[in-house]
This record gives structure tokens, sequence and C-alpha cells, in this order.
């Protein structure tokens, strides 16, 4: 099955597709057209598909296909401000008949997912406080949990947006903090390192897990940082020895590890660890969206990137 990754300039093709952004436009004339991003596990790619006509299909058809569907596309690969785009020329829904590969268009974290929970497992053993190490026991010794938490994403478009990616994304912070902690004497290891390995548990309820990466109602309404606080809290009621201080304290970790009000943190960091941990989120989310960039959207010959609105810049990417 062709994919994203392979399509060279000028060619033309059949593929498979998923739809991860749709919207109709209206040419200067009046006559609509409609955009799309394509994704599949190699890569996304813009479409525009310039002869939609509605009058072919019914009154209403911008819903020939939706947001997360399959689609069979014909077309060729164009150039627009020096990055490749498809001129859609055919699109229809895919059909059970099509027999279509979805382990070609879901994208996978590149390391074995079992080889990742095993290092992530040993990341929990590492912890010598009993009340933490029996806390992250029982959250991930949950089978429940611990099957949505191997393939979940780690986010729908910015980064780690990939099956694997939450776990991928978690055991890097873990990582990241176990070392910060060698450095800072005064930080508290096992805290720090508990909060980092259930800082997004939230994840794997606010998003769906293909084929389409995209929020649940639950992720939309409350967020991943209120569901993961909830998780927690209900995993710490399962025994009340479990001291308050420290359930406060691990609780302002997680409700406060993406740093800002304004970023949708309920509280900011009040505490060392909490600096830390934002701060180890900060580094593995931004290069991983970096890298993203780097090797999917970077424009034809260059070495900049385009303007990348959420960080308000461009990045150098130097020579491919």
């Amino acid at each position: 099955m062709k994919q994203i990754a392979d399509l060279m300039l000028g060619e033309r093709f059949t593929a498979f597709f998923v739809v991860r952004r749709k919207e109709l436009k209206k040419k200067k004339n009046g006559d609509p057209y409609v955009t799309f991003d394509f994704a599949d596990a190699s890569a996304h790619i813009d479409a525009v598909w310039w002869d939609f006509a509605p009058d072919l299909f019914g009154k209403n058809d911008t819903d020939i296909v939706e947001v997360g569907d399959v689609v069979k596309v014909a077309g060729n690969v164009e150039e627009y401000h020096g990055v490749r785009q498809i001129r859609v020329e055919k699109i229809r829904r895919a059909k059970p008949e099509d027999g279509v590969d979805m382990s070609k268009l879901v994208p996978a974290v590149e390391t074995d997912r079992q080889a990742l929970w095993q290092n992530f497992r040993k990341m929990i053993d590492s912890v010598t406080n009993p009340f933490l190490l029996s806390l992250l026991r029982r959250i991930f010794d949950d089978e429940a949990i611990a099957k949505k938490f191997i393939d979940a994403p780690g986010g729908k478009l910015w980064h780690h947006n990939y099956l694997g990616g939450l776990m991928e994304h978690t055991l890097h912070i873990a990582t990241i903090c176990d070392r910060l902690a060698k450095i800072y004497p005064a930080v508290d290891r096992d805290l720090l390192v508990a909060a980092a390995l259930v800082h997004d548990l939230g994840k794997i309820e606010s998003y769906t897990f293909g084929p389409n990466f995209d929020y649940t109602d639950a992720g939309r309404l409350l967020g991943h940082i209120v569901i993961g606080s909830q998780m927690v809290a209900a995993k710490i009621n399962e025994f009340p020895e479990f001291p308050k201080e420290l359930a406060m304290k691990l609780q302002h970790l997680v409700l406060s590890h993406q740093g800002k009000l304004e970023q949708q943190s309920p509280v900011v960091p009040m505490t060392r660890e909490a600096f830390l941990l934002y701060y180890a989120d900060e580094i593995d989310s931004k290069l991983n969206a970096f890298d993203r960039i780097s090797k999917d959207e970077r424009p034809a010959g260059a070495k900049w990137s385009k303007f990348v609105n959420l960080l308000g810049r461009y990045l150098y990417l130097g020579e491919k």
C-alpha cells in the first residue's frame, strides 16, 4: 500500500489515508473546494480537492467523508510554497472489501511496546518509598489501565501522537526526573519519579486510539489533568494509611505539570519537584515535536521550518 512518506513530486497514485482535517472553502468565483489533512503511519500531508461539486453527491455533501474516516484517494503530488501537497481527483470512504491494512495507517512508536513496558515497570520498581511504590503498583497492575496505557497516544497532533506515544513520553520524563534528582539533593526523588509516571495518566481516557487521534467527550469536557488527578485519587483512597501530606504533594505535581494556568494547569508549580516535572515535560514534548516537524513538515530543500504557531517562531532544522 502506497504511503505518504514515499510519494514523489509529480507522482500520480491511488492510496488509503486517514482524514485528520476537512474544511469546505470557496474560490474567488464562489465555487466550493475542500482542503484536507491526510495521514497514515508514515506521515501526514495537506491536500486540496479543487473539483468538489456538491450537486454530484446531494445538496449537503461536504460530508462525503468525515474527520476520522479511512478514505481511498486518487490524485497527484504537487508543490505549494515548497511543500508537497496532494491534488485530489477522486475520494471515497474505504469499504470492507478494500482490505485496508490498518497497521499502515495508524502511526506507532518505533520501539517495541513490550520492551518499553518492561523498562517502565523497572522504573516503578526503582521507587523505594513504600507508599508510592504500592500506589504505582495498584495503578499499573490494573489490567484495564495497563492495556490502555501501553497503546495510548501521547497527544492529538503536537507531540508523541502515535500508538505507544504516552508510554514512551512518560518513560522519557521519568528518566529525566531521575537524573535531575541526582543533581539536586534537596529534591524528593521518589515523589518526583512517581509523579512523572502518573502525570499524564488521564490521557488514556482523553484520546481515541485511532485510526484518527482525537479527544473523547471526557477529554474535551474535563481535560487529561483533571481525569488523571481523579484516577490517582481513586487509587489512593483504596488504602487509608497513605499519608495525607504525601498524597497532597503528589496531587500537586499532577495538577501543576503543565506549568501555567493558561496552559490548562489548575495550579502552578509551587514545590521543587513540581518545577522539575514541568520542565522535564517541556523538554520531552518540545523535542519530540521538533523531530516531527523536521521529518514531516520541512519545506523542500529548506533549513528552516515554516512558522510554528504554537511556539511563535521558526525552527532551524539544518541540513536534511
